[in-house]
C-alpha cells in the first residue's frame, strides 16, 4: 500500500481531518499529530498549516503530492491541508512516505517513539484501572 492510499484508510477510520478550518480546530484541541500540506497548496495555507503545527507541537510535513492527488485519495476534488489525529497512523504514514521518497526519516522516527510511549502509557493506565477494580493497593 502506498503512502497516499494510506491516507484514504486513515480517513475511513476517522483519524484524518482535512481542510484548513478542521485542521486548525484539531491542532488547537491538541488532537493533531502531524499536519500535511500538498505540494501546490497556496502560500497562505502553508503558512497557516505551519502555525497550526507549531501550536499543536507536531511536525508539519509538505507532501510530494498535488492537491488533486491528495483529494482523489481522500474522496474529494482537492485537499490542500490535512491532519492525522492518531499517533499510530501518523507514524506509519511517515514511515511509508520515508520509504517511498527517501526523506522524512527523522520525523518518522520521532513519531514512532511517541507512539511507543503512548502505548506504554495506555497499558499502564489499563493495568491501574484493573488493579482498582480488583482492589489491589500500591506498595
Amino acid at each position: 500500500m502506498s503512502a497516499i492510499t494510506f491516507l484514504g484508510l486513515a480517513r475511513r477510520a476517522g483519524r484524518l481531518e482535512y481542510g484548513e478550518d478542521t485542521c486548525g480546530m484539531a491542532a488547537r484541541a491538541g488532537k493533531a499529530k502531524v499536519i500535511l500540506t500538498a505540494s501546490d497548496a497556496g502560500h497562505t495555507a502553508v503558512t497557516r498549516a505551519g502555525n497550526f503545527a507549531a501550536a499543536a507541537k507536531c511536525p508539519h510535513v509538505p507532501l510530494p503530492y498535488s492537491k488533486s492527488e491528495l483529494g482523489a485519495a481522500l474522496g474529494r476534488e482537492s485537499v490542500g491541508v490535512a491532519a492525522l489525529t492518531d499517533i499510530g497512523f501518523a507514524a506509519a504514514f511517515l514511515e511509508k512516505l520515508s520509504a517511498e521518497t527517501g526523506g522524512y526519516a527523522a520525523e518518522a522516527a520521532a513519531l514512532r517513539e511517541d507512539a511507543r510511549r503512548a502505548g506504554e502509557r495506555r497499558k499502564e493506565r489499563e493495568r491501574h484501572e484493573a488493579n482498582l477494580r480488583r482492589g489491589k493497593k500500591r506498595k
